[in-house]
């Protein structure tokens, strides 16, 4: 009996998810993810099985307060929601709907409807008016089911469903300003976007979502650019955001700007400077670990002047192909995937080369019909293994490799954003080492 009573008691000190899957079986998977700190923090999954139709997930991590959470029991039923430190959500996945029911429950109920409405608003991306339009309807539903439940959660979980749900739709927002015609943009943010944006309290306590988070990165990029019609790098947002920013809101922000930096495949040498400066003054622990593990691999990582490192891959015919075949000659790497929209520009530029002096070699995560010149490569299994070998993070990434096997670009400008010029004069200055 004292042992029933201790187990209750730690029950009702951490969060508890349950629910029932209509038609599930025993034996069945509900994955439930959570974060300890969205935008920052890696997410948590446990894979939960079904008992008959039901499922019981207990959130142990979770002693600091609010969480979000993300249920998924396959077949597309799946919840985001939010829970407290004591709350116990059941969720019943019906055929086409979801109900919640239990203590907490308010604030993902209020997130699923907001969410499921947002989602039948259509808004057309490409066309900014239409997605002003959508974007202002959703603003509407989501005050209106925010102020019904109000009165139904703690003041907390009310602030930080607001902050996720509305910096969802003003990232929206912002970003129809870089799709207006460019004498317009200013017109247009200070008529249209500017005026629409909700209304939101800046603080610790709203950059606890990962969706408003992003919009404050995503309104620093538009500043920015409003400010110096400089091209917006990420080092620029870096230090305007730095500039603007105090506190523990100042490295949260930072954190997940470099965070999305990273693994957006930015030019190494300005995160890494940027990371550098950034694990100098930040102390949050949260927030210090999850920089320092892409800095550290950066620096682990290739650079200019160092020794490629050794590949033997095969070709769309099976034969062996290695690093060391192309001695003597220029390699360019590109890693693709089958919709990578540079085969086009990289076939343009491999007509200023002599094939005896310069070798385009494609490395595909896929096999896909590659037209023009160059060999292209299939690791498969080793994709991966590659990836890490070459610090690849995003395709489609290009390396340039000397005569002599050492690197000599990583990650140059993309080409088909001034016709393959910067890629041009770097594979020459590469010819001359």
């Amino acid at each position: 009996m004292m042992l029933l009573v201790a187990y209750v008691r730690l029950a009702a000190q951490a969060p508890c998810i349950t629910g029932r899957v209509a038609g599930g079986r025993t034996g069945g998977v509900v994955a439930v993810s959570y974060w300890l700190q969205p935008g920052i923090s890696p997410v948590i999954t446990q894979e939960v099985q079904l008992e008959r139709d039901s499922f019981y997930c207990r959130i142990p991590e979770a002693q600091a307060g609010l969480l979000f959470f993300y249920a998924d029991a396959g077949g597309g039923r799946s919840l985001q929601g939010i829970i407290g430190r004591n709350d116990s959500i059941h969720i019943f996945f019906g055929g086409d709907s979801i109900a919640l029911s239990g203590n907490g429950a308010a604030g993902s109920r209020v997130m699923y409807l907001c969410r499921r409405a947002m989602g039948g608003m259509g808004a057309i991306r490409g066309e900014p008016d239409r997605e002003m339009q959508g974007a202002k309807q959703s603003l509407q539903f989501i005050h209106a089911t925010l102020s019904h439940y109000r009165d139904s959660m703690p003041a907390d979980m009310y602030a930080l469903a607001r902050a996720e749900l509305l910096g969802q739709v003003a990232s929206g927002m912002i970003g129809t300003y870089w799709q207006q015609d460019p004498d317009l943009q200013e017109a247009a943010y200070r008529q249209f976007i500017l005026p629409a944006l909700p209304e939101l309290p800046v603080n610790e306590q709203s950059g606890a979502s990962a969706r408003f988070l992003s919009y404050l990165v995503d309104k620093a990029q538009v500043d920015y650019y409003r400010s110096t019609h400089q091209q917006c790098t990420h080092k620029a947002v870096y230090e305007w955001i730095k500039s603007r920013y105090t506190g523990p809101l100042q490295e949260k922000l930072l954190a997940h700007q470099l965070l999305m930096a990273f693994a957006m495949g930015g030019v190494e040498e300005e995160l890494e400077s940027c990371a550098k400066d950034y694990l100098a003054f930040v102390r949050d622990p949260a927030c210090k670990e999850a920089v320092a593990t892409p800095y550290n691999k950066v620096k682990r990582g290739i650079r200019k002047g160092m020794p490629a490192p050794p590949f033997s891959l095969p070709d769309m015919q099976g034969n062996t192909v290695s690093l060391s075949q192309f001695a003597g000659k220029v390699v360019l790497l590109h890693f693709c995937s089958d919709d990578d929209n540079l085969l086009p520009t990289l076939d343009e530029i491999s007509k200023c080369f002599r094939k005896e002096e310069v070798a385009f070699l494609h490395i595909g995560m896929k096999p896909f019909a590659v037209k023009g010149v160059g060999l292209q490569l299939y690791p498969g299994a080793q994709f991966a293994a590659m990836q890490q070998q070459y610090n690849v993070n995003a395709c489609p990434t290009l390396i340039v490799i000397t005569r002599d096997g050492n690197i000599f670009a990583v990650k140059p400008p993309n080409p088909a954003e001034d016709y393959g010029t910067a890629l041009a004069n770097i594979i020459y200055e590469a010819l001359q080492q």
